[in-house]
């Protein structure tokens, strides 16, 4: 039997899926949220002085709060709902995670300032900058790396189910879809143009630095000295400078397998 991936994965999971009218009403509900925290930004930014990066960190904290707790309670959750661990987790961890991870990305479009480069120079790097994300995820994808079983965090609760992926982007970086999000919120702040903009950006960078300690910690774990070795030997979002030529070709050669 085939084991079951990406979406068909999350059918399994979270029965809410399997119903149309109720995956509906889920994605309604997230969205709700998410444009009422971009409500909450819009009127914080404008309320105070810095008020971007005041508003910026309190939704990053949070995230980063839902992220510690989603990492810590995963076997928990396991133990006390067994097959439908993951549906409670969806809810009470990993949407919210969703909502809160994306508004902190999409933050940057929202601040206002002075202009920090040339209008035609921020529209080609914050250009650029998105489409390294897109080329990321395109990596990521051809890796083998199921981006709803390891994104959506379904491995955490069910482990056995999952596998370790440290070839193709992976022998460069270690979380290259934290690279990619990171990419789009800088790309966002560049095409905004302004320092008040970027500075929020990099707060976003606090939530996935959480992320990266904690799941590299249960990584160890899960898979023991392999592990180890790898985070030792692969930086964890940024390669290292010696090898920036080497993953620049190869993230733009889109070769075939």
């Amino acid at each position: 039997m085939t084991q079951k991936t990406g979406f068909d994965l999350l059918k399994e999971k979270v029965p809410e899926f399997r119903n149309p009218l109720k995956m509906a009403v889920v994605v309604a509900v997230g969205l709700l949220i998410f444009l009422g925290i971009m409500t909450f930004f819009w009127w914080l930014d404008g309320l105070v002085r810095y008020g971007a990066l005041i508003s910026q960190l309190i939704v990053a904290l949070i995230f980063s709060a839902f992220s510690y707790g989603h990492i810590k309670n995963a076997g928990k959750y396991r133990e006390k709902y067994g097959r439908l661990a993951y549906r409670y987790f969806f809810f009470h961890f990993v949407m919210p995670m969703l909502v809160t991870g994306n508004a902190c990305l999409f933050h940057p479009l929202l601040v206002e300032g002075p202009a920090l480069l040339p209008v035609w120079l921020a529209i080609v790097l914050g250009a650029s900058l998105i489409m390294i994300r897109f080329l990321l995820e395109w990596h990521i994808h051809r890796s083998g790396f199921d981006e709803v079983g390891h994104g959506l965090t379904i491995y955490m609760v069910f482990p056995e189910e999952g596998r370790r992926v440290s070839s193709e982007v992976y022998s460069y970086i270690r979380h290259p879809m934290y690279a990619g999000d990171l990419c789009m919120a800088s790309g966002f702040a560049v095409l905004r143009n302004n320092p008040l903009a970027v500075l929020t950006a990099l707060i976003s960078f606090i939530p996935f630095l959480v992320e990266v300690r904690l799941e590299d910690e249960e990584l160890i774990e899960r898979f023991g000295e392999e592990h180890r070795r790898y985070v030792e030997e692969v930086p964890a979002i940024f390669p290292r400078f010696r090898d920036l030529g080497n993953f620049l070709k190869f993230l733009f050669i889109l070769k075939k397998k």
